[in-house]
């Protein structure tokens, strides 16, 4: 690959795994009939629906109107796999819905593309109260805390889990990288999440294109080096894809996740934090540390960092500590009274008790001064 082609692929067309032998472009009708859609205008998307006669796979319908453009990338996306070490692009198989075919009409070269659908083991049977739901399971549940993640009846990952997952979402965003593509759409809907595998499968890459694309916006996915209103680049995936895997590491979502980092304990991926930092708050955006280097940081490598090392913006500022709400504990009640009858005949009891010790101190002080008029006659 080179720096002006890069996601043109070589030679013949590698085999694609995942079991369907499909032209890599095809028209709508050639498709077979259509089941009802599974999402609807999302994104790019006006629809999603699976393939009656080839479980498993779907056609991602794009919006009306002529997409030249569209066409020429979706045909380098397809084929870019062609160019990667065969255990590179078995990766990306298993862990994206990659496109493999360009929906085609007269007159429309994209009408969007066939997908594989995520495998079943990314659905997971969530618990809440006496009601569950299948589902597939989005990785901003890593962005929460163990004991949230098994409230709802799902295993816990520990740090051991949160590890696993976050090596392969960057061994994936290592390979796009290479590849010379922009996702832009780093954030907790876009990839699912697999307890028991502990790994992660990458949605919505049919978006993917080389180099630059127009920034796709995300609240609080902001990268702060990016202007607005200007394209997204490998430099906004790097932040994004740190600003990931630092809220699934700590569990945590807002400004503690890069305290949380920076605070960070792991014996056994030592650099780690030391990439992540670098990602989230070096002051040149250019010298943000590739996905690679995360992906190698967590599986134990070192941080080949150059030297000088990149200066760094300060830690965010903490958000302000909610103060702790005491509710009083409930009384219980011994009548059918209502609360406003309750509260009136307490404070009635109360003036009588008061009014009582007040005549038995009158009493008191009454017998006292008898006593001493008597021991004085």
């Amino acid at each position: 690959m080179t720096d002006s082609d890069p996601v043109a692929g070589v030679g013949a067309p590698a085999v694609d795994p995942r079991g369907w032998a499909l032209p890599r472009t095809v028209g709508l009708g050639d498709l077979g009939p259509l089941a009802e859609p599974i999402s609807e205008h999302n994104g790019q998307a006006v629809a999603v629906r699976p393939l009656t006669d080839h479980p498993g796979w779907l056609a991602k319908l794009y919006r009306p109107g002529p997409h030249q453009e569209d066409g020429h990338r979706i045909d380098l996306l397809i084929s870019a796999p062609d160019a990667l070490p065969e255990a590179e692009r078995a990766t990306l198989y298993a862990g994206t819905c990659w496109p493999a075919a360009r929906i085609h009409e007269p007159g429309n070269p994209a009408v969007g593309c066939v997908i594989p659908m995520a495998p079943e083991q990314y659905r997971s049977e969530l618990r809440r109260g006496k009601f569950s739901e299948r589902r597939f399971l989005e990785i901003d549940w890593l962005a929460k805390s163990d004991e949230s993640i098994r409230g709802v009846g799902l295993p816990c990952p520990g740090f051991e889990g949160r590890l696993a997952a976050c090596r392969r979402l960057t061994e994936l965003a290592a390979i796009l990288e290479g590849l010379g593509l922009v996702y832009s759409d780093w954030s907790f809907s876009n990839a699912f999440w697999s307890p028991e595998g502990r790994s992660v499968y990458l949605i919505d890459v049919d978006g993917c294109q080389p180099k630059k694309m127009p920034d796709i916006h995300q609240p609080n996915w902001a990268d702060p080096l990016t202007p607005p209103g200007s394209d997204a680049d490998q430099y906004t995936d790097r932040y994004r894809l740190a600003l990931l895997v630092a809220k699934c590491l700590t569990g945590r979502r807002d400004a503690s996740t890069f305290h949380g980092v920076a605070a960070s304990h792991w014996l056994n991926q030592p650099a780690a934090s030391e990439v992540l930092l670098d990602m989230l708050l070096a002051t040149d955006r250019e010298r943000r540390p590739a996905a690679a280097q995360l992906n190698q940081a967590l599986n134990n490598g070192p941080y080949l960092r150059a030297v000088p090392r990149p200066t760094r913006t300060p830690l965010p500022q903490l958000p302000p500590t909610q103060p702790t709400l005491v509710l009083p504990q409930p009384v219980p009640h011994t009548t059918q009274e209502p609360p406003a009858a309750t509260c009136i005949s307490t404070v009635e009891e109360k003036q009588k008790s008061e009014t009582g010790w007040i005549w038995v101190l009158a009493f008191v002080v009454i017998l006292v001064i008898v006593i001493v008029i008597a021991s004085n006659h």
